[in-house]
């Protein structure tokens, strides 16, 4: 049953992004989120953190690249979260 809960998250946070409801989107993530883009010569590359660092992030992206936000697949994978006091 997580599973189908997680793909659900995914699926509603891609729909925010089609929408451009950034409230939506927001709503769907931890107010202290970390998302991780590795490069360093492309525009969204960085570490983006809170709801603000999102924000900005898809600001950004959506001014800089083009992409779909309608993915053809969705997989899910157990993994275990990240201890942030264990860095």
């Amino acid at each position: 049953m997580r599973a189908e809960k997680n793909i659900q998250t995914v699926k509603d946070f891609f729909a925010a992004i089609g929408r451009g409801d950034r409230e939506g989107l927001l709503a769907l993530v931890a107010e202290d989120i970390e998302w991780i883009i590795p490069g360093e010569e492309w525009p969204p590359a960085g570490t983006h953190r809170g709801h603000a660092g999102l924000a900005d992030l898809l600001e950004t992206a959506s001014k800089s690249i083009e992409a779909s936000t309608e993915p053809r697949e969705f997989v899910a994978i157990s993994c275990e979260p990240r201890n942030r006091n264990s860095r």
